[in-house]
C-alpha cells in the first residue's frame, strides 16, 4: 500500500473498547466504551447468509482502513452511522506503521 488518495479517509467512525464487569453469577457482562473518533475508509467486502435455528441470518463484511495506531485489537469494534462493526482481523499492510486494514463484520 503506497498510500491512499487524498480524501480516501472520509468516513467518521468511533473505535470502542470492551469493558468486562462481573455479572454476579461467576461470569461477566461485556459493554463497550469509546476509545477514539477516527477518519476511515470503509469498503464493502461481501455478504453471506447462514441458517441459524431454522431462519436465515445475513452477515455483511467490510474493510475499514484507518491511520496506524498501536492499540487496535480483535476484541474492539467500530461504530459507523449507528452500525456496529466487529473487528475480525487487523493488518499493517506494509509494516511501515502508516495504515491499518481491519476486516470487520456488521453486528445485527
Amino acid at each position: 500500500m503506497s498510500g491512499l488518495p487524498i480524501g480516501a479517509l472520509r468516513h467518521r467512525v468511533t473505535l470502542e473498547g470492551p469493558i468486562d464487569a462481573p455479572d454476579g453469577a461467576g461470569g461477566f457482562s461485556r459493554s463497550f466504551t469509546p476509545v477514539a473518533n477516527l477518519w476511515a475508509r470503509i469498503a464493502p467486502s461481501g455478504a453471506r447468509e447462514d441458517f441459524v435455528e431454522q431462519r436465515a441470518e445475513q452477515a455483511t463484511t467490510l474493510v475499514v482502513t484507518i491511520r496506524w495506531r498501536d492499540d487496535v485489537s480483535k476484541d474492539m469494534r467500530f461504530v459507523y452511522r449507528g452500525r456496529k462493526l466487529r473487528i475480525q482481523s487487523v493488518l499493517d499492510p506494509d509494516e511501515r506503521r502508516r495504515f491499518l486494514i481491519c476486516a470487520c463484520e456488521e453486528i445485527t
